[in-house]
């Protein structure tokens, strides 16, 4: 399952990250993509925090549009 809407870069760093294929990133997956995007150091803590925030529904993976989301608010 992909999304069209995503900015190519977004879905690419999305798919690229997604180790198992699933269109979800867990939490490992998760803060590898964001260092990647945003270039920028997160520690553990925070990106804990980040992730739970872009888990809006609550099933412990981010999905491509939950991460699109999240992008656009940090």
């Amino acid at each position: 399952m992909s999304d069209g809407g995503a900015p190519t870069e977004v879905r690419a760093v999305f798919g690229e990250f997604d180790t198992d294929d699933d269109w979800r990133l867990d939490v490992r997956e998760f803060g590898r993509a964001v260092r990647r995007l945003t270039g920028r150091e997160h520690d553990d803590e925070a990106l804990r925090h980040l992730f739970r925030k872009a888990d809006v529904d609550g099933d412990g993976l981010v999905t491509l549009p939950e991460f699109e989301d999240c992008l656009k608010r940090l």
